[in-house]
């Protein structure tokens, strides 16, 4: 009987845990970057599996400053990322943020409450759906049913008015018209380092301006605004260069071991790959190998957000199986 090592590559982009007996648990700073320093940490995540007492995968998160709760819901996934039924968000100072819906499959679904830190309502939208025969969800766009400032003054009723939204990362302002956006609309991003100016026709981007900190401009559109970070030829091509390029340790196949390598990194504004760490390893050599043939990929084309390039964090998962044949 003979080994053989298969090697696939998941392409995800998604964040990786630390994995415990019963629970993963993540740190993360105020941003949502992953952390194993916790005087940098802003919050923990804990994900917790299904036991005798408990039914359901639940996701939570914690305040480290209080400990107080920041989110709660039912997942579908280990990582906690899938959520299904109600999920609901706190402020640090214990009000509650958001209440969403979202449907087995982790579509968001129904009507959404959101709220200002005062604990006064911010905005309600409803998600339209409809299930077919088969149970499957199909999802609308959502309604813009009303907005609110902190003082209670409704700026925005049925889908007709003027709305602001904002997150740690983000800020945006405009008109709608019959639920969608309309007309001028601008904000900031990235810690106000860039601010920008759109005009919307019906809920469709037509152009888009982007202006630095000192000055200069990128024009875009809804075509050229937005784009993933992509490797030279496409994900095909990346995983048949890990595929021919992973060096299987031997240790690790006459202990026939199988699973999940992840290797987290960056991709920078100018498209080099960096920052590589070992986020998951299974042993006997399998994570150093991994971070060898990440380490040699080519210069990736580097994503964009409203035409700016930006830093894109990554994981890359590698597949690893032994057979008996």
């Amino acid at each position: 009987m003979r080994k053989i090592a298969l090697i696939s590559l998941l392409y995800l982009i998604t964040f990786t845990f630390s994995y415990a007996q019963v629970n993963f648990q993540t740190l993360y700073t105020k941003y949502g970057s992953i952390t194993k320093e916790l005087d940098k940490a802003y919050y923990v995540k804990i994900v917790t599996f299904p036991d005798e007492n408990v039914k359901d995968t639940i996701a939570e998160e914690f305040y480290l400053s209080n400990n107080g709760l920041k989110l709660q819901g039912k997942v579908s996934d280990f990582f906690g990322t899938k959520f299904k039924g109600k999920k609901y968000e706190l402020f640090e100072n214990g009000n509650l943020k958001s209440e969403e819906m979202f449907s087995h499959d982790s579509h968001q679904i129904d009507t959404a409450f959101y709220y200002h830190q005062n604990g006064k309502i911010k905005s309600i939208l409803y998600y339209p759906f409809t299930i077919d025969k088969k149970g499957k969800y199909k999802i609308e766009e959502p309604l813009y049913l009303a907005y609110a400032d902190s003082t209670g003054k409704i700026l925005l009723k049925d889908g007709n008015g003027f709305a602001v939204s904002d997150n740690s990362y983000s800020y945006e302002e405009g008109n709608y018209v019959n639920h969608k956006k309309q007309g001028d609309w601008k904000g900031h991003f990235n810690g106000k380092r860039y601010t920008f100016t759109e005009t919307f026709t019906e809920g469709k981007l037509i152009s888009g301006i982007t202006t630095d900190s000192i000055g200069n401009t990128t024009p875009y559109d809804s075509i050229t605004g937005w784009r993933e970070p992509t490797y030279p030829g496409g994900i095909n091509t990346l995983m048949q260069y890990i595929g021919r390029n992973y060096d299987y340790p031997m240790q690790a196949l006459h202990a026939g071991v199988s699973g999940i390598v992840e290797i987290e990194f960056v991709i920078d504004k100018s498209g080099e790959p960096r920052d590589f760490k070992l986020k998951r390893d299974l042993g006997y050599g399998t994570g150093e190998a991994g971070l060898r043939v990440a380490k040699k990929m080519k210069k990736w084309e580097p994503g964009r957000q409203r035409g700016i390039p930006v830093n894109v964090k990554y994981v890359l998962p590698i597949r690893l199986n032994t057979v008996q044949r």
